[in-house]
């Protein structure tokens, strides 16, 4: 059975999918409605929490594979000033997943969490499994704050089919292990859903969705990126992002059903918690004959 407690909240097979709600400050996005400024930003943040998001997930860069390149300051300068506001709202029980790839924008967050006594809801959310900066395994082994590792191979979101997913995967949590990393308590794992290279076609996507069940032998939590993502729009005949909302959810469901046990989203509404809910039933119903 696989189940995580961060801070005080519960993920895993006995517990209903999670919400994380997208924050997105970064204008070279693939979905430019999911791009808020600073002051909006705060706004959509209290609609995703008074929606149930269980994550704010907050990202200063696009890894869109023709998305322009931003340096590693204007990143650190969009994270840390939208930081300043959010930390100051009333978040619940939420955590803050912060989306980078480098050691310094994590750490300069994760500063300013401790300066606000924010710390235990910080978690790192990493596209690219430690590729990207060697520094962020250090910080994570130095603090050992909770990670999300996306499968990545050498480039985020790289990894292609199955196969080497779970590889890369199982590498990156051996790294931390090595480390010193209480990988079992703090690691939560991203099959990398989504068009992160021009070799990722929409083939590879839907087996990921399809076969969701095989990361179970990671044995930790598992997050699904699906929303608005290209694999939808290409399969339902070249649809852009604002058109692949039903074909989400349909996908979203399957890959609930399938194990995923937190779902990062653009849009936290009332048709997402319904397919949410049913397929997770749907799920334990099967567990159960399955166990009889």
């Amino acid at each position: 059975m696989i189940q995580l407690k961060i801070n005080d909240l519960l993920m895993g097979d006995l517990h209903p999918p999670l919400y994380m709600g997208i924050l997105n400050l970064s204008p070279e996005s693939f979905y430019k409605a999911s791009v808020k400024t600073q002051r909006a930003l705060v706004k959509q943040a209290r609609e995703f929490l008074a929606q149930g998001a269980h994550f704010l997930d907050l990202g200063g860069r696009s890894t869109a594979p023709k998305a322009d390149v931003i340096s590693l300051e204007e990143e650190e300068q969009r994270v840390l000033e939208a930081l300043e506001l959010l930390l100051t709202e009333d978040l619940g029980k939420a955590l803050v997943s912060l989306d980078t790839q480098y050691s310094q924008v994590a750490r300069r967050a994760f500063e300013l969490f401790c300066r606000q006594g924010q710390e235990k809801r910080f978690v790192l959310n990493d596209v690219s499994c430690l590729c990207t900066d060697p520094g962020l395994s250090d910080f994570l082994a130095e603090t050992k704050v909770p990670v999300i590792l996306m499968a990545s191979h050498e480039k985020p979101g790289d990894s292609l089919g199955i196969k080497q997913s779970l590889a890369d995967l199982k590498a990156a949590m051996n790294k931390l292990h090595h480390k010193g990393y209480p990988v079992k308590e703090r690691v939560i794992l991203d099959p990398a859903i989504g068009y992160w290279v021009p070799a990722k076609k929409a083939n590879y996507d839907l087996e990921l969705v399809a076969n969701l069940n095989s990361f179970r032998q990671l044995e930790q939590p598992l997050l699904v990126g699906i929303s608005r993502k290209s694999f939808i729009g290409q399969t339902l005949g070249g649809r852009p992002p604002e058109e692949r909302y039903y074909g989400s959810l349909a996908a979203t469901a399957i890959a609930v059903f399938k194990g995923a046990h937190i779902l990062r989203v653009h849009e936290i509404d009332q048709e997402l918690r319904d397919i949410s809910e049913l397929a997770f039933a749907l799920r334990q119903a099967e567990i159960k004959e399955a166990s009889t």
